[in-house]
């Protein structure tokens, strides 16, 4: 993902099109944090959900990061057209 990372950057940098890489960085970001989120709240257990922890805001952060800003499944369908699928 490093270089995938970089790449997105170097492309954005030159003016260059980059949509299906800064796509492919921001699905697996987002779906790499809400899964570690998820694993967090199921580990502290009931917990989790107080709103006194801070599990309960990096759960529900990881969630919106999901919904707001392209969903995953719009960057899916960003992917697919690059890929001319």
């Amino acid at each position: 993902m490093r270089k995938v990372r970089r790449k997105a950057a170097w492309l954005h940098e030159q003016g260059l099109p980059c949509a299906k890489e800064a796509s492919y960085v921001k699905l697996f970001s987002t779906e790499a944090a809400q899964k570690i989120a998820d694993t967090g709240m199921q580990l502290h257990g009931g917990t989790g959900y107080m709103m006194e922890t801070p599990i309960q805001r990096f759960w529900r952060d990881a969630r919106a990061f999901t919904i707001t800003e392209g969903t995953s499944e719009i960057q899916h369908m960003v992917i697919a057209k690059e890929l001319g699928l």
